[in-house]
């Protein structure tokens, strides 16, 4: 058994207080966007650094067979990637040059609105590995970086979770709105039946008794 030491762990929560903000990476909150039928919406991001990768994410939230095409240009027009009839997609984005990229979806499946969610996230590699770094330095480092990912994990199966819950949601609604529409049909075909039953038997009863005049 390892005795637990309130100094060290008082040092590292010490250390990982004095490094500066920028060492997490920052989440950005989901942008959400609606897709009538037939249409296309575009999102921009900037690349400064032919370092930089960025982290993509998009998932449907709503609407019919939840599936929607996504299209990336980058800053000289060409097409770097595409993805047709996706519901989700999660990928990592390297720079093909400085400029501005566009990310393009495009709700080409059935005649539902549509809503999407999507993340963009510049991958964090400020945290390195510093050789003249002390070794209470590079634990700190380390055990940041750990819970950097597992909190990336964690969040990505929240995501995903919650759009699973979107999708079932509209999955109900649509159902619903559908067994209503049926209940109405169906009253109004009893209906319609009744009446033709009704004309019917009124017009055989008159002409048999025009018959016996």
């Amino acid at each position: 058994m390892h005795s637990f030491n309130l100094a060290a762990f008082c040092s590292l929560i010490a250390l990982f207080l004095s490094l500066p903000v920028h060492a997490i990476s920052g989440v950005h909150a989901p942008v959400a966007i609606s897709l009538p039928a037939f249409s296309k919406e575009c999102l921009y991001y900037d690349m400064e650094d032919l370092s930089d990768t960025l982290l993509v994410g998009y998932q449907v939230l709503t609407g019919g067979n939840f599936e929607i095409d996504l299209q990336i240009v980058g800053p000289d027009g060409d097409v770097l990637a595409e993805e047709k009839a996706k519901k989700y997609g999660d990928f990592l984005l390297k720079s093909f040059g400085v400029g501005q990229y566009s990310f393009c979806f495009s709700n080409s499946y059935g005649t539902a609105l549509k809503k999407v969610e999507i993340t963009m996230e510049k991958e964090d590699n400020s945290i390195l590995d510093d050789p003249n770094a002390s070794e209470e330095d590079a634990i700190a480092n380390h055990a940041i970086e750990e819970i950097d990912r597992n909190l990336n994990k964690m969040t990505k199966i929240m995501n995903y979770l919650r759009a699973r819950e979107w999708r079932n949601m509209s999955t109900v609604e649509s159902t619903e709105s559908r067994l209503t529409w049926l209940s109405l049909l169906i009253m109004g075909v009893m209906v319609a039946i009744s009446v033709l039953q009704a004309l019917l038997i009124q017009f055989l009863f008159s002409s048999r008794q025009k018959n016996f005049v």
